[in-house]
């Protein structure tokens, strides 16, 4: 009887798992200085979430730092620089402000969805891009794709560290 009850917790663990979906995709991490100050632009928010991208920013930000990275800093959005819901960020005025910073790389990014889904149980749902760019030439050097979506009792914040910490450890692999 004892073996039964086991079984169907294992039978109920991997039933309740199967309600998570997670895809990561990611180009070739580049080799790059992890001494170099890196700059984290505020992220894009592509969501009806308030926030998104300023929340997946400084996670971002936060992550770089707990991963051993030197030097990680936010940068802030200027009041002129906000733009409405739907608009690409400015990067032009990142990259000058991530030089003048001394910042060899600007990590920036955008967030299409942070919120819990419509129903009974209230999935969260966390997709985000991040793009790291050389702060001298504005290059591309690496991007990535994440998304997740979580069982009911979880909450979109760590959702969101969690598909963050993955492309922030991909990034530095």
């Amino acid at each position: 009887m004892n073996a039964l009850k086991w079984i169907s917790c294992i039978t109920m663990a991997t039933t309740l798992s199967g309600c998570a979906s997670t895809a990561l995709h990611a180009s070739p991490a580049p080799r790059f200085a992890h001494g170099a100050i890196i700059a984290v632009a505020p992220f894009a928010n592509y969501t009806t979430t308030p926030g998104a991208g300023s929340r997946g920013a400084s996670m971002t930000t936060s992550l770089l730092l707990a991963h051993g990275l030197k030097s990680a800093h936010a940068m802030t959005m200027h009041q002129k620089d906000r733009l409405p819901l739907g608009r690409a960020p400015r990067p032009a005025a990142w990259l000058a402000e991530a030089r003048a910073m001394g910042a060899r790389y600007v990590v920036e990014g955008a967030v299409q969805e942070w919120r819990y889904t419509i129903g009974l149980d209230g999935q969260p749902a966390v997709a985000v891009t991040v793009d790291l760019i050389s702060a001298k030439s504005g290059r591309v050097l690496w991007t990535a794709t994440g998304s997740r979506s979580g069982s009911p009792r979880e909450s979109v914040g760590v959702l969101a560290e969690d598909t963050l910490n993955a492309i922030v450890r991909r990034l530095l692999s």
